[in-house]
Order: C-alpha cells, then sequence, then structure tokens
C-alpha cells in the first residue's frame, strides 16, 4: 500500500465500531432508566409520605423519558447520516489539517482502488500520487476557507489502462465550535464518461463543419484546379505537413487500374507548411504528370478504394510505397517524413484521382483514426471534384471545337480587311456554341457571319459546326442574306438539329459601297462611319434559326470606304446585373476611332466591356472597308436579282 506511516486518528468522527458502541450504550442506559422509574414498594400512602414521593417519582420518570427520546432521535439521525455517507454513489471523504484521510465512503474507495481502511491516516499525496491538482486545491481551500467545485483530472490505481479520468469535485472547509479549522470534506462524483460523451459531441460537430466546409469550397466551383486546391487548404496544415490532389488522366490511364498497365496522374494543387516549401519542391510540380507502377500502393488504393497508412518506421519498405522513384525516395527522406496516407478519389467505383499527406519532423505520426477521417473527407470531396474534372474535359473539348473552327483559314475581299476574336466564358461556366466567319465571294464581295447557339457544352459546340457548315455551303451558291437564311432554316429543319440559333449576316460590297444585312434574333451591329460617327444599326428581327417561322428581310444601307462594322455575341452586353437596353446602350457608346487598327479596336471594345464578367461565351467580328484597288475597280455584269432592293422580303 503507498504512503507513508499511518498517523492516529483524530477525535473528529466516530468510527463505525463507536457508533455501534453508543448505540447499545444509549439502549442499555434507556432499559435501566425504565426499570427504576417503575419501582415494586409495598408501604401505603400515609406511611411512606406518598404524596411528596409520588410527586418527586412522576418527575423522575418524566425526565428519564425526556432524555431517552432524545437520546434516541439523536442516535437515529446520527445514524442516517452516517449511511447517508456511507451508501451514496458519489464518493465522500473527511481530510485532517494534513490532508490525512479521516474517513471516506466504500465508493470513494472503489473510484481510488484501494479499501477504505488502507487510506485512513495516509496522506491524499500518498494515496494518490497522481492526483497533485487535488492536493492543491485542498490545500487552498484550508487556507481560504472558500469552497471549490472543480474538475480534476488523473490516473487511480484502479484505472485498467492509461486511459485519462475526470471527476468533479465539490470542498469545503471544516470548523469546530469555536471556529478552530479541523480539516476539509469533500464530495467527488465522476464524470469521464459525461466529458468524453461531450468530447465525442465536440469532435462530431467539428467533424460536421469540416464537411461543411469541404461542401462549401471543393463543390462551390466547375474550377478543377480550384477545386483541388481547396482540398489540398483544407488538408494543411490541419491534418498534414504536405498534400497533393492528383487527377487521373484519362489519355494514360485504364478505366480501371490494370496490373501491367502503369498509373498516370495529373498533379493539380499541391499545399505544404512553411518550412517545407522549397524542400518539397523536387517532388512534383503542378501540372506534371505522376507515374506509378501498376503493382504500385497507389495503384492498390485506386483499385481497392481504401486508403494505405505508411507509418512508423520509415523504413526501405515504407519508402518503397511512399515513392515511385528512388530520387524521391531520397528527398522524402530529406524531408524528415515519417507517416503518410495514400487516399483515393472515386465516385461510383469510377476513379477520379487520388491525394497523398504526409507528416514530417516533430508531427505526431498519422494513424488508422487519421485515416478514417482524412477518408470520410476525400469521399465526400470526390463528388465535388468529379463534377470539376466532367466539365473541365467537356469544357476543353469544346473549347478546341470552336478554336478548331474559328482558326480555320479565312478569306476576304480584296477590299476589306477583318479581326475575329472568340473569348470562352470565365470560371463556373461552360463553352456555349458562338462563332464568327468570313467567306469571299465572287465580285470582290465578303460575306460576315456571327451567330449564337443555343446551349452550353459539347452538343452546343457540334450544334454550331453544322450551322457554320450549312452557311457556308448556302452562301458560295450565290444569293442574299436574307435568302441564305431562309435556305438555312429549311436545311436546319431537314437534318432536325435539336438546338436553335440567332445568326446576322453581313453581304459586303465595297465596290458598289453597300451593306447587306439579314437578322435572325441576332443582336443588331455597330457601324462606325469615316468621321466617327457612330449608329446601332435598327434591322428587321426574325425568329432564330431552327424556329421554323423564318419570314427573312434583307436590309441594304451605304456604305463609305473606311468605315467599320462591329459584330457580337450576346455575351458581349448581356449581364446579371443589367438588361440588354443598357448594353446596348453601352456598345453605341464605345469611344472607336475608325481609323486605328483593328487589333487596337477590339482591345478598345474588351477593355470598355469587359466580356470576363460575362457567363456566357463571346464572338467579336471587327470588318472594316477599304477604297477599291484603281487596276480592279470596274465593276463586273452581275447576275439579275443578285442585289434586291432594301427592305425585300424572301419568305
Amino acid at each position: 500500500m503507498p504512503g507513508d506511516e499511518v498517523h492516529p486518528t483524530p477525535r473528529i468522527l466516530l468510527t463505525r465500531a463507536e457508533l455501534a458502541e453508543l448505540a447499545d450504550a444509549v439502549h442499555r442506559a434507556g432499559s435501566a432508566g425504565a426499570e427504576a422509574g417503575t419501582g415494586t414498594g409495598t408501604g401505603t400512602a400515609e406511611d411512606t409520605g406518598v404524596g411528596a414521593v409520588e410527586g418527586t417519582g412522576a418527575v423522575t420518570r418524566d425526565g428519564l423519558a425526556a432524555v431517552e427520546a432524545s437520546a434516541e432521535r439523536l442516535l437515529e439521525e446520527l445514524t442516517l447520516t452516517r449511511r447517508l455517507l456511507d451508501h451514496c454513489p458519489a464518493g465522500v471523504a473527511v481530510l485532517d489539517r494534513d490532508l490525512r484521510y479521516l474517513y471516506l465512503n466504500d465508493a470513494l474507495a472503489r473510484l481510488n482502488g484501494f479499501p477504505a481502511a488502507d487510506h485512513l491516516g495516509r496522506r491524499l499525496q500518498d494515496v494518490l500520487p497522481g492526483l497533485e491538482s487535488s492536493q492543491q486545491l485542498l490545500e487552498q481551500v484550508l487556507r481560504t476557507g472558500t469552497p471549490q467545485v472543480v474538475t480534476v483530472g488523473g490516473r487511480t490505481p484502479a484505472d485498467p489502462s492509461d486511459d485519462r479520468r475526470w471527476w468533479l469535485g465539490a470542498y469545503h472547509r471544516l470548523t469546530g465550535p469555536a471556529g478552530e479549522v479541523l480539516g476539509v470534506a469533500g464530495v467527488v462524483l465522476e464524470v469521464t464518461d459525461t466529458l468524453r460523451g461531450r468530447e465525442d459531441l465536440v469532435r462530431a460537430g467539428n467533424r460536421m463543419a469540416l464537411f461543411d466546409e469541404a461542401n462549401r469550397t471543393i463543390g462551390a466551383t466547375l474550377d478543377l484546379r480550384r477545386a483541388c486546391q481547396a482540398l489540398a487548404d483544407l488538408l494543411v496544415p490541419r491534418f498534414a505537413d504536405y498534400a497533393a490532389v492528383d487527377v487521373v488522366d484519362p489519355e494514360g490511364t485504364p478505366r480501371v487500374p490494370q496490373e501491367r498497365l502503369p498509373l498516370r496522374l495529373r498533379r493539380i494543387a499541391l499545399a505544404t507548411t512553411p518550412d517545407l516549401t522549397e524542400v518539397s519542391s523536387p517532388l512534383g510540380r503542378l501540372g506534371e504528370f505522376v507515374v506509378h507502377r501498376a503493382d504500385s500502393p497507389m495503384a492498390r488504393v485506386l483499385t481497392d478504394r481504401r486508403p494505405l497508412v505508411l507509418g512508423r518506421p520509415p523504413d526501405d519498405e515504407t519508402m518503397r510505397d511512399f515513392t515511385p522513384s528512388s530520387e524521391r525516395k531520397a528527398q522524402f527522406l530529406r524531408m524528415g517524413a515519417h507517416s503518410g496516407i495514400y487516399l483515393p478519389l472515386a465516385v461510383h467505383d469510377e476513379p477520379v484521382g487520388a491525394v497523398m499527406v504526409f507528416r514530417a519532423g516533430d508531427s505526431p505520426p498519422l494513424t488508422d483514426a487519421d485515416a478514417e477521417l482524412l477518408g470520410d473527407l476525400t469521399d465526400r470531396a470526390a463528388t465535388g471534384i468529379a463534377h470539376a474534372v466532367r466539365f473541365t474535359r467537356e469544357h476543353e473539348t469544346a473549347l478546341e471545337m470552336q478554336r478548331a473552327f474559328l482558326t480555320a483559314p479565312t478569306v476576304t475581299g480584296p477590299d476589306v480587311e477583318t479581326l475575329g476574336r472568340y473569348l470562352p466564358a470565365g470560371a463556373g461556366a461552360e463553352v456555349g456554341g458562338d462563332w464568327f466567319d468570313t467567306l469571299a465571294l465572287p465580285h470582290g464581295r465578303t460575306l460576315l457571319v456571327v451567330g449564337d447557339v443555343m446551349g452550353h457544352g459539347t452538343r452546343a459546340a457540334a450544334a454550331m459546326s453544322e450551322y457554320r457548315s450549312v452557311l457556308r455551303t448556302l452562301a458560295v451558291q450565290s444569293g442574299t442574306p436574307d435568302f441564305i437564311l431562309l435556305q438555312a432554316e429549311r436545311t436546319v429543319l431537314t437534318l432536325e438539329l435539336d438546338r436553335v440559333a440567332t445568326c446576322l449576316l453581313v453581304l459586303l460590297d465595297p465596290r458598289r459601297e453597300c451593306a447587306t444585312f439579314a437578322n435572325a434574333g441576332h443582336v443588331p451591329p455597330l457601324l462606325v462611319a469615316p468621321d466617327g460617327t457612330r449608329t446601332l444599326l435598327d434591322l428587321p428581327v426574325a425568329p432564330p434559326l431552327g424556329v421554323g417561322l423564318g419570314s427573312f428581310s434583307a436590309t441594304t444601307v451605304p456604305l463609305s470606304p473606311g468605315s467599320v462594322l462591329l459584330l457580337c455575341t450576346d455575351g458581349l452586353i448581356e449581364r446579371r446585373d443589367r438588361d440588354i437596353e443598357s448594353g446596348l446602350h453601352a456598345l453605341a457608346g464605345l469611344p472607336l476611332d475608325p481609323a486605328a487598327p483593328l487589333p487596337t479596336l477590339l482591345d478598345t471594345v474588351t477593355a470598355h466591356l469587359d466580356p470576363s464578367t460575362s457567363e456566357d461565351d463571346v464572338a467579336i467580328l471587327l470588318a472594316r472597308t477599304k477604297p477599291p484597288n484603281p487596276h480592279t475597280a470596274h465593276l463586273p455584269h452581275l447576275p439579275p436579282g443578285w442585289l434586291q432592293d432594301p427592305g425585300s422580303t424572301t419568305g
């Protein structure tokens, strides 16, 4: 039994044996008093002075009865009090001024792990050396007389493991009748389960807050880099010293990792603690590909869809799991990496990518519990990243289609210069079906086309290519813009294209110094005269192509040499926070110098209207006519009906 020598117990509390002796004495005294009060004398009243004697005897009997009743009540109260203390489920103790145990009940003895008798006469710090805070607290209560209610943590010999326990204690000073300090009393209740339950609730709340933060940051964007970086920033420094997020390369990796084929991942995001920023750079840079062996741990992680914990010690086998090459193994060792976790990113058994985290230096090693939490986190993050991957791939596909069509060689007439630009929408929006086109036609004419297929994504880009091809084919067959639109409408209905498109056609004829327009639901063009006058042309507007209600008008306006035409799609002028009329007003007010180079004019347009804030993609086409070359100014004979009167309609 721990503790120093046992001191005699001060006379503050009765022991159970003493309490039993006191009860027996009270009962014996009561019985003796009763026998004395009922004596058997035989003399008469006159002989014995019975009147006086009886009067005296009555007082004696009443006094004895009162004393016996008081003693019995006092004994009952004392006995009940001790039963309350002895059988209380909370631990109760009384200690003297040296903090030696004078009394404790069985509940406290069980909490401490020793029989009650082994406590008596010993100091608190000798019996429970692991509770130094309790020793200091009781000394303060003795010194100040101020009661204390506190929660104390530690371990006692009753603990079966190294788990820390917690007790709620209420302590107050005991004083005698004259105010002298006798000791301190305390009531102790174990609250370990309560506090652990509260900690579990706090951990659960933190866990849900973490998942909510992941949903808000990772799931709030369709930009792949932002989504992956949000996950990496969530992991470092909260859970790791280094985190890398890689995405499966669809061109270099099979749908499901196979035994003979390597795993090719593209690094999208990185995050490190400040002290590892420089030393970790050789491990991989953003955008580069990391190739893992077909039998590597990373491949197994994606195949099995389970995290892999690589813990201490960092032996050769562990480091081989960490790194796909000996060079990276050496780099990990230089960084002091000692534990890590590979985590799969997968949705519905479809591999999306993987996350690698590790800790280095003095950070505690990663454990299976960390892997469980991070696994739940990456499972939720995988959905947002998968959406971003799909969007990015579709966006890039549609954008490549746009660029392929828009960079196709275009030819203009001899007296026309053009410049076009396609601007995809900003992050979080899909590529649409906007396009522009120029086509040289016989007799020095040039056809300008700007169109916008309804919808977004790859299907819209594919429909755009069909509309573009149809209009090109019809244009070379000769005809006015309204006739081209009418034939395009019939062709689209025959082909059963599932997307409608707005379209603006302009036939430039520099030799005749005029331009003929036909509009199918599109934004009107801006005409800048050689003197700088800007006019937003008010043209008849027919329904978009593909609606089946086509009745298209051709409008011809004079066009002096040096005039500039600006054609665009609605993404240039429409915004969520302003209506179309405000956008058209801004378009008409552009400060355009008709003599400036077309690239300068285009920069002026984008600077003032800022297409980067648009939620839709933008196509812009500028065209300027030049004075006819005197060597080619002779106007050849044109087919009858080639150029109809302004305002004519083909239906």
